[in-house]
């Protein structure tokens, strides 16, 4: 006489199971499914500095909007000179430095809502070259300033560089303004006009150990007037390109 088949391992779980018990299994695994799906979301969109996250906020048409700051709307963040930038900033590690850069960089995708780092460049500052920006760079429109900081060691002598470099990005679809700034002209530095917001930080170490601190800022004004041209109008970038390298001078 022929033996009744064996129910298998999963009918026999199946059968020792009460209808609701599989529905209910099927609603924690959804709920799981959602909360995963609203913490990617949240984690993409709150943290647009990181480049994956970036390219998927291009792909859904919502990359983060940059704006345009007046005289009275711009950030409210601190001055520092060049001693003070450099005394800040010499004392951290590469590994501490991308963690900063990092902050700094969420905080102009984010207009500024965390500010930890920034600061505005203040003082005396000569100019070394200026050129075009170009898909390369963090931002494609417009143009930069690299400046050589210039102090006064004692009110008997004259102003001599100091080892901070200060890269300046201006915004702007009014590119060909960089013939505005010539070589060797001193530029004074501040809050106002230039706005000039940190937005990289970088080292460069010199032969003699007398190394120098590289900084990239970005120009927040809504209008400059460079030395030897007319004034001209800076727009903000609608997108910035994350894969850029600095120092954007050589």
């Amino acid at each position: 006489m022929a033996r009744d088949p064996q129910p298998t391992f999963m009918e026999r779980m199946a059968n020792s199971r009460p209808p609701w018990f599989w529905w209910f299994l099927a609603l924690i695994l959804a709920s799981c499914f959602s909360i995963l799906c609203w913490s990617l979301c949240i984690s993409i969109f709150s943290k647009p500095e990181i480049p994956r996250n970036y390219e998927i906020l291009r792909k859904l048409g919502r990359l983060p909007e940059h704006r345009a700051y007046t005289s009275q709307t711009a950030p409210k963040h601190p001055e520092l000179s060049a001693s003070a930038l450099r005394k800040s900033y010499l004392v951290f590690s590469d590994e501490n430095l991308t963690t900063i850069n990092r902050s700094l960089l969420h905080s102009y995708l984010t207009n500024f809502r965390e500010n930890t780092f920034c600061a505005y460049l203040e003082g005396d500052y000569k100019v070394v070259s200026a050129r075009k920006l170009t898909q390369d760079d963090i931002i494609s429109e417009g143009f930069a300033v690299k400046f050589r900081a210039y102090i006064q060691p004692d009110e008997f002598s004259d102003p001599a560089p100091y080892p901070v470099i200060a890269e300046i990005i201006f915004p702007t679809p009014y590119v060909d303004s960089y013939k505005g700034f010539h070589k060797d002209d001193i530029v004074e530095l501040g809050i106002t006009p230039q706005f000039a917001s940190l937005l990289h930080v970088g080292k460069l170490t010199q032969e003699n150990d007398d190394t120098i601190v590289v900084i990239t800022a970005v120009s927040l004004a809504s209008k400059i007037r460079p030395p030897h041209e007319g004034p001209f109008d800076l727009v903000p970038p609608k997108e910035v390109n994350l894969g850029a390298a600095f120092p954007l001078f050589p």
